[in-house]
């Protein structure tokens, strides 16, 4: 139920550009990562996946960069 209201109330990007590196970018990209599927598993989304408390923001974005661009 959560990941289809995620889906109806997140915005869309249907433009391949990356998104940029500053704060708003920083914020649309987690918005954008946690409606998109995770790369290997079914039940968690792709933020789920980049996620973690030792990476800085830089590289997150750059993981999400490389989905969005290249696809899965």
């Amino acid at each position: 139920m959560f990941k289809l209201l995620r889906k109806w109330f997140t915005p869309k990007y249907k433009d391949i550009s990356k998104f940029e590196y500053s704060p708003t970018g920083f914020q649309k990209a987690r918005r954008w990562a946690k409606a998109q599927p995770h790369p290997f598993l079914n039940n968690l989304s792709l933020w789920d996946y980049v996620d973690s408390g030792f990476i800085d923001s830089e590289y997150k974005l750059n993981e999400i960069n490389k989905v969005k661009q290249y696809g899965r």
